[in-house]
Parts: structure tokens; sequence; C-alpha cells
């Protein structure tokens, strides 16, 4: 579709009779972070009055950018690191968890709004993700297996972006339309419509993506139609829905060694002696899922509420691969309940909740010999089933306007059962992991009114994957282990100097015990083998300051913000064969990483983001014996607004990788034939236009 990229930007008006206008909030006013309500842990506070570690990405930080991509918005967030090997091929890691992740995302528990995303074989098919349909993106770092069971990395809250429900307001629609395209091939559209009245608010969104890939062999497309939505029932009830469907394919081009990369970035994986090439292979992902959840929410009396969800979801999975050609049906459903009891005595505000989740997957994975692209002899035929049930139990004690205290406790039963078809002995064979406890204990204590100090101590566990005791290449590998460990941090945030400079800044330290790492064989397929543990201590800041503030002026807002992460993470007794690993640093994870940038809007409707983010040098295996360079990526997007009577328009262009640095963002650590590099983008430009009725 490059034809596009020679086309003005166009978008069809969208007329429509809206029985009253949809009022428009500022957009150029700031809003703070620690003045986000925050809903992870059951908190409904303020993150100033929370005692937990969390990023939060706004959909105004999500529009920063190329609105292609969550990438470099999430990746402002001190501690969490979000890669893309190729167009649509993402990895989400907090606090180093990507160690275990080749795709996807994995140790990571996500949500949407109180609805469970991932699935209980323990991956989340986060690329399926249409960023225009998110409100915010609330990110829980470290252990939350308290009240939200398998994961040492953490939790993703995806909010979606329907109108919030109230009482006393006449019928709304609102319309909004955009496209934009860019270099390499890059176009997408998107059209929403929101409605909204005293008892309903829904948001409907399609959406379109694609891209020719800045290597060989890197294209993308992808569809994703959705309905959100929140309901009043009654007094006492409400039901929130969404609705998905998701169509995906994106080309995997495969890794290079650092001489390949030098010589010609832009080529996929060569054919060697004893293999094809990625392109050959015509090596892909074919990803349709539709997915559907429900959330009821009842409140028995001013004390007593209750919050129930379901989902149910399916995944016709094909992924054709240099060494052979997979294919998976996934059956996914799940349960998530709790019981809330709220207080408030004198200076006493107590709350306890009670609840399950239970989650369920059926897997039906086939391999065959992979003959350029189309699937050839069987090579196995597997079922798996895989069970998590997760009962929680967490109190909150607020005293006063000083104090508060959070103590949870949780567990996180996971069973397998898999049956090999192709062997002589099919018999369905049973795989239970022990379980453990899993408890948090946080505090908080107001300094002053606008700053807070706060410490946690948490465990957390997390099951091996289905992914990774059956990986791609088709041997089982049942003898993995969950891995488990405690997380203790402290932190400081709040707001000073006249409300002009946001602060949070925090310090933890998470040994992990059988740390489940991922290896590669000779043919580059992989497999996962536990470590003996690592030893991850950190600091996490990110601050930003108000240079001006006024509505009245040409200027009307103007600010600083900068992100900081210092790593500082290593292997534990951790010996492969007759090599040891001990004292090494962690696989993949950068020791510092720093962004900032500077934001600006005019009363004229223009506007300037800007972004830079240094990254230090990483070790691509776990012998540390090779490094990637360090990295520096420099970010703008240029814009203009204007309001009108009846609707809005923005125009906007950008660039991407302005300093043309060449880079892998998303490396294969230890990969076999030191295969480790995927070079990102070269500069890159974009431009595009959203119509709001």
């Amino acid at each position: 579709m490059k034809k596009y990229l020679y086309l003005p930007f166009v978008v069809i008006s969208l007329s429509a009779v809206a029985q009253q206008k949809t009022p428009r909030t500022n957009s150029d006013s700031v809003q703070l972070m620690t003045e986000v309500v925050i809903k992870g842990f059951e908190s409904d506070r303020r993150l100033l009055e929370t005692p937990v570690s969390a990023g939060i990405v706004s959909r105004r930080d999500m529009q920063k950018f190329s609105n292609a991509s969550l990438v470099p918005a999430i990746n402002i967030v001190p501690g969490v690191r979000m890669e893309e090997r190729s167009p649509g091929s993402y990895r989400l890691s907090i606090r180093g968890s990507l160690l275990r992740s080749p795709f996807g995302v994995r140790n990571v528990k996500v949500y949407w709004n109180d609805i469970p995303f991932t699935d209980a074989g323990g991956n989340t098919y986060f690329n399926l993700v249409d960023q225009n349909s998110i409100r915010q993106i609330e990110i829980l770092k470290g252990p939350a297996g308290s009240m939200y069971g398998a994961n040492t990395g953490g939790v993703v809250i995806l909010h979606s972006d329907e109108p919030p429900l109230h009482e006393n307001i006449a019928q709304k629609h609102h319309f909004r339309a955009q496209v934009n395209g860019g270099s390499y091939g890059l176009f997408g559209e998107n059209v929403q419509w929101q409605y909204q009245d005293k008892n309903i608010s829904s948001s409907l969104t399609q959406s379109h993506l694609q891209s020719d890939g800045y290597r060989q062999h890197t294209r993308l497309r992808r569809d994703v139609l959705q309905w959100n939505g929140s309901a009043r029932l009654s007094e006492k009830d409400k039901l929130d829905w969404i609705l998905m469907y998701a169509d995906m394919y994106y080309q995997t081009p495969g890794g290079l060694n650092l001489q390949q990369m030098q010589a010609n970035p832009r080529q996929s994986r060569p054919a060697t002696p004893v293999a094809p090439g990625a392109a050959e292979q015509k090596a892909a992902i074919y990803n349709k899922t539709p997915f559907a959840g429900l959330s009821s929410q009842h409140k028995f009396n001013k004390n007593w509420s209750n919050v129930t969800s379901v989902m149910l979801a399916y995944t016709d999975f094909k992924n054709p691969f240099i060494t052979n050609y997979e294919t998976r049906k996934e059956s996914n459903a799940g349960l998530r309940t709790k019981m809330v009891y709220h207080t408030v005595t004198g200076k006493h505000d107590l709350k306890f909740i009670a609840g399950m989740e239970w989650l369920y997957n059926y897997s039906a994975i086939n391999n065959y010999g992979n003959r350029q692209g189309n699937a050839d002899t069987v090579q196995f035929k597997d079922k798996i089933w895989a069970r998590q049930i997760l009962p929680f139990l967490q109190g909150e004690w607020q005293i006063g306007e000083k104090f508060q205290l959070q103590a949870g406790l949780g567990t996180n039963f996971f069973v397998y059962h898999y049956q090999r078809l192709t062997d002589q002995d099919d018999s369905k064979k049973k795989k239970r992991l022990n379980e453990k406890l899993l408890p948090r204990l946080a505090g908080l204590y107001r300094i002053t009114e606008n700053v807070s100090l706060y410490a946690s101590v948490s465990k957390g566990f997390s099951p091996p994957s289905v992914a990774e005791v059956r990986p791609s290449e088709g041997s089982f590998y049942s003898n993995l282990q969950p891995e488990y460990g405690w997380n203790r941090e402290i932190g400081l945030r709040g707001k000073v100097w006249k409300n002009r400079l946001l602060f949070d800044i925090a310090a933890y330290q998470f040994k992990l015990n059988n740390a489940i790492v991922r290896r590669l064989n000779n043919t580059g397929a992989e497999y996962f083998v536990n470590a003996g543990g690592t030893d991850q201590k950190g600091i996490e800041a990110f601050a930003e300051y108000i240079l001006v503030q006024n509505n009245t002026a040409f200027i009307r807002t103007a600010k600083l913000w900068t992100s900081i992460t210092l790593n500082d993470f290593s292997f534990t007794d951790y010996s492969v064969a007759d090599k040891d690993y001990s004292g090494n640093a962690l696989t993949g994870v950068a020791k510092t990483i720093w962004s900032g940038g500077f934001d600006v809007s005019t009363s004229s409707g223009l506007y300037l983001n800007t972004s830079f983010t240094q990254t230090s040098k990483l070790p691509l295996n776990d012998a540390n014996s090779v490094y990637a360079p360090s990295y520096q990526v420099l970010l703008g997007r240029l814009g203009w607004k204007k309001e009108f009577n009846a609707f809005s328009i923005e125009l906007f262009t950008g660039i991407d990788n302005a300093l043309n640095q060449l880079y892998s963002l998303g490396n294969d650590i230890n990969a076999f034939g030191n295969r480790y590099y995927n070079p990102a983008s070269g500069r890159n430009y974009y431009g595009g236009l959203i119509v709001n009725l």
C-alpha cells in the first residue's frame, strides 16, 4: 500500500445528529501523574495515597508519538521495557522479566479493567491490543501474587476508553476518524463512535494497521474491531463489557549476527548450509482471536459489594518457522470474583477483600515440516490442558490522612495435563506444581500533604508457561519448575514548588529462585531451563517540571520530564553443564536507561513533543561474552489542533530515530550462531490527520 505515502491524508467527513454536543476537555491542561486514581490492589485512590510502585501511561502519553505503536509511550515508565523485534512482534518486561520471554508477554499478568486478559497457560497476546481503545495503562511493578496470582514481574491493567457514567447527563454522540502513514509502507486508519446517556456509555472502534517494515520480510497487517461499554442496570447494579475480534499477520525476519547487521541491517536471516532463510520459509505469525469479557458490579448495601468478571477467548494461531510449521487452536475461559467490605469509622477507613480467580486453557498443538511456508509431514500432535486457581485476601487500613497499611495473602494452584497423540504411548500425563503462599505487606506515610513515603515486602510466584513446557520445537520439558522470590522496596513520591515539580523514586531488591531462562539449540529452536536464581537491585526515578501552565498566554503549557532506570542484576548459583555463570550480569538487561523530553503547546493549536533515550550496553548471552553496544534514540512530533463549532481537527507529523542509529530493539538472547540482533528502523517519518465530531 505504498501509494498511500504519496497521497495527501484525507478523511471522509462523518455527519451525525447528536442531541447535545459532547463537551471537550481542555487538551492543554496538565494532569500530574500523582493525581491519577490507581485501581490496582483495590486502591481507588490517588497515586500519592497508594503504597505501590506504579507507572501510568495516559492517552496523552500515547498521542505523543506515531499512534502506530505503544513502544515509545510505555518505555517512558522507569523499570519497564517494551521491545519490537519487527513490526507487530512485541515483548514487554518489568524489572528484568524479559529474561524468559522470546516474544509476547510472560511473567506479567494483564487485565482489561477487572477482566483477565492473560490466559491460564501464562501467555498474553499484547500485540492484539489497539491503543485507540485504551484510555490509560496502569503498570504495577514487582510481584503481585497476593491479589493477581502467577507473576513475578508485575501487573498491567488496561482501562478502556468509554466515557464514565453520569446520572444527570443528556444523550451524547462523539465520532472520531484518523488516518496516518509514514516510511516503509506504514498506513493506518481508525474510526470510533462513542455513545453516552445516563444509563449507558459505550465505545465502538474499528482499526487497521499495515506496514512493509524496515527489513526484508517484515510485513505487518492488523485489523481490530472492538466494543467496550458500561451500563447502569439499577441503583445497585452495573455491567461492563468488552467484545473484540483481532486478525493479525506479521512476518518474522529472524536474527542476524553482528557482521550481517553491519553489512546490511535490512536483510532477513539468510540461509546457511544446514538451514533455509526466513524469507524462503515464509516465516510468519497468523493470529485470529475473538475475545469476550463481562464484569458485573453489585452493591448489597453501603458496606458490601461484589465484582464478578468472566472471559472467553479462542485463538487460531499459525507459525511457519524456519525449522517447522506449528498450528495452535487455543480455547480460554476465566472467572474472577471478589467480595468487598468497606466502612469508615471516625478516622479509620477499613476495606477487606476476599476473592478467587480461575483460569482454564485448552491447546491443540500440531507440528509439521515447513516447505516454503506450507505445512508438510506431521512431526507431533499434542493436547495440553492448563488450569490455575488463585484465592486471595487483602485488608486495607487508612488511619486519618497520614497512615495507610495494606496486607494481602494469596496462592496459586497450577495443574497441566499433556498428551502426545503421535506417540505409541499416547496416555494423558499430569503435572501439578507445588503452590506457595504469596504474602504482601505495604505501608504509606504522608510526610506532608503532597509528599508520601511508602514501603512494601511481597513474594512472587510464576509457573512455566505452556509455551515453555512445550516450546515450538516440540519437546516436553515437564521438569521445569516455577520461579519464585521476595521483593523489598521503598519509595518516595510527591509534588513540590507550588505543584510544579512532580517526582517518584523507588529502590528495590528482588531475589528470584529457579529463574526460567531461554536458550536456543543449533537449529535456532528455543527451550528453557531453570537457573539457580537472580539478585535484582534497582533504582527507578521519574520527574516532570511544569515550566508554563497558563491557558490565557500564547504558550499554554510547557514541561520537562525525565525517567531513569538503574539496574544491578546478576545471576546467583547458575550453572549449565560445565559452565558456571554465577555473578554474571542478567542477560538482556541494560544497567542504565535514561529518557527525557520537552512538551509544549500554544494557544494557536501548535504543539511539540520530543523524547530522547540513552540505553547502555547490555549482555546478549549468559556468559557475558557478547554485549550489544549502547545507543541513543531521538523522537519528535509536531502538530496543530483546531476546534470549530461542530468539529475539531488535528494534523501531525513526526520523526523516529532522528539520529539514524543502528541498534537492535529486541535482541534474541543466547542465540545460536551469534544471531542476536534484530535491527530497528533507521530514520523514518510519519504524519496523520484526526477529525473529531
